[in-house]
């Protein structure tokens, strides 16, 4: 029998000031691809360190690392993650236990 291990997951929030436009709109693209956009400058999802790896070495292709500031904050699990929302919630695709 081949067990295979089950792939875990960390929560990640992303949040991002990119100075030029051009290579915002290409971070923003990027983290699409991997992530769920909450709002302005923000994103979250859970990844796999081999998806995080990758989200960091495309981030590092596009952005100036100068001028440019990218914050991940992580969590094991997003249910240990609270979350309080004064004014509009922009995207209500993720859901917090």
């Amino acid at each position: 029998m081949n067990h295979t291990e089950p792939v875990s997951k960390v929560f990640y929030i992303a949040v991002y000031d990119i100075t030029q436009p051009k290579r915002l709109a290409k971070a923003l693209k990027t983290f699409r691809k991997y992530m769920n956009w909450v709002q302005n400058s923000a994103f979250e999802g859970e990844l796999t360190a081999r998806q995080f790896q990758d989200l960091k070495d495309e981030l590092l292709k596009i952005i100036n690392k100068e001028k440019d500031s990218v914050i991940f904050y992580h969590a094991e699990e997003q249910k240990h993650i609270g979350k309080k929302i004064i004014g509009i919630e922009k995207n209500e695709i993720t859901q917090f236990y």
